[in-house]
């Protein structure tokens, strides 16, 4: 009976060592499949959220870098505006009180210019 078990486990045992080892895979393999694809769609996240951020700061810095360019120009507009009035022929003479009013007053009506410093002292005071 020793020699059956004997010959029966030295033949079989190969094919038995083999079912345990697909017995095994078969419980185990789903569950690594799911880690896996769980752990590479969290690296798919991780570059995707890497590749916005720096996106979303390439926009930061282009979006202030023409905010700057826009307020040199427009320094630059108002510098060359204030030269020409003043280089103008008659700009020397003087003006008529009422005339200077209008013009300022016109110009404090516009909201560029409503806080201006100018503008705030001209506004009458609150009663």
């Amino acid at each position: 009976m020793m020699t059956i078990v004997l010959e029966f486990a030295r033949r079989f045992a190969p094919w038995i060592i083999i079912a345990m080892i697909g017995l095994l895979i078969a419980l185990a393999g789903p569950a690594a499949c799911r880690k896996l694809n769980s752990e590479s769609a969290r690296a798919r996240l991780g570059e995707a959220s890497a590749t916005a951020a720096s996106r979303n700061g390439q926009d930061a810095v282009a979006t202030v870098g023409a905010a700057a360019r826009r307020e040199q120009q427009s320094g630059q507009l108002t510098q060359s505006n204030e030269k020409e009035i003043r280089n103008a022929k008659g700009a020397d003479a003087p003006i008529d009180p009422a005339v200077r009013d209008a013009g300022l007053g016109g110009l404090c009506r516009r909201p560029a210019y409503r806080d201006d410093e100018q503008c705030r002292m001209r506004r009458a005071a609150p009663r």
